[in-house]
């Protein structure tokens, strides 16, 4: 696993989401996951699939920065001097 993350989590975030997959493990599965085995496998999840879902934000993003830069453009060339 890298240092460098590209989704990074506060403790308190972090132990929910790891909260709630030991409950799907137990609910779904009938599999009593410690902390150590839930916490390998929310990193293998998120280093997994983080990138894409990053990658598909990032793409649902660029339509409304685009619409919002032109936005900008065309206010400052509606305050040029004549």
């Amino acid at each position: 696993m890298s240092q460098d993350k590209m989704i990074k989590l506060s403790k308190e975030e972090e132990e929910v989401l790891l909260d709630n997959l030991r409950d799907y493990m137990n609910e779904e599965f009938d599999l009593d996951i410690g902390n150590l085995p839930a916490k390998f496998l929310f990193d293998f999840m998120v280093d997994l699939i983080g990138p894409t879902i990053y990658n598909q934000a990032i793409e649902d993003a660029e339509p409304w920065l685009y619409e919002r830069f032109i936005s900008i453009l065309e206010d400052s060339h509606a305050l040029k001097k004549d």
